[in-house]
């Protein structure tokens, strides 16, 4: 089965719904979105102080290590409930310097330039407007990270050839590497790979997967769902995915006039 490169969703409902299950802020040095920001820093973003626009936000695993280094972070992102997760996780933390913006991307109206534009594996960035919209707002650093063309689920592979789905390939990283090239924008691109380990209860990962499927207009019928996923449980209670990825990680100054 030929994965196909298509454009991921992008619509409000898809990821009111992919929230319920999404991963959200978590504690900590040791574990992957911290390693990315060490990344980044070491190649010359620094946060402190700045005025920072995260477009696509999610539910707020980098907005919120941006937050505390940031003078002021704009969390925009379509889905009110990634907003809701992110505002309840940085209230608990105290942290008052995070204007939450829900809007489409192209609907996004303000005029104002940033320090820092910050885009992290969101769909919102595919066109040639959404790209050069990108560049309007930012008149220092753009950082972006999208996928190189590998995203491959152990769970997930399984369901995709039960119900006879060809698999998107996601290259959002690379369409972008090609764009910047084209601009004659000069960029850094970092690759980052490894494998994302995650592990959950059975009835949050059977959610999980029913949400991936429905965006190929798939029902997964539970019962069958449930069964499937029990091959997963590596430890009472508690089931693991394990997904391999490459993803780009560029970073560009705002071009010259």
């Amino acid at each position: 089965m030929e994965p196909s490169r298509q454009t991921p969703p992008v619509s409000k409902e898809y990821w009111n719904e992919h929230a319920r299950t999404f991963p959200r802020f978590e504690e900590g040095e040791d574990n992957y979105e911290a390693g990315v920001m060490r990344e980044i820093r070491a190649h010359g973003v620094d946060f402190r102080g700045a005025t920072v626009l995260d477009v696509g936000c999610g539910s707020g695993m980098y907005t919120i290590r941006i937050a505390r280094e940031a003078r002021r972070v704009t969390a925009l992102d379509v889905s009110d409930v990634m907003l809701d997760i992110l505002r309840a996780d940085a209230e608990a933390l105290k942290l008052d310097n995070i204007d939450y913006v829900r809007s489409e991307w192209m609907d996004f109206e303000r005029d104002e330039t940033f320090d820092i534009v910050f885009c992290s594996m969101t769909p919102a960035i595919q066109s040639e407007a959404s790209r050069r919209k990108l560049l309007r707002h930012a008149h220092g650093k753009t950082v972006f990270m999208g996928f190189a063309g590998r995203m491959r689920s152990n769970v997930m592979a399984g369901l995709y050839a039960h119900h006879g789905v060809t698999p998107r390939v996601f290259a959002n990283g690379t369409d972008m590497c090609d764009w910047l090239d084209e601009q004659g924008i000069p960029y850094e691109a970092h690759p980052v790979e490894g494998t994302w380990v995650v592990s959950n209860p059975l009835e949050k990962l059977a959610d999980s997967c029913a949400t991936f499927l429905s965006q190929y207009g798939v029902t997964a019928e539970r019962r069958h769902l449930l069964s499937y996923l029990a091959a997963f449980e590596e430890e009472p209670g508690r089931f693991v995915e394990r997904t391999d990825y490459k993803i780009d990680l560029l970073i560009w100054d705002k071009p010259s006039a």
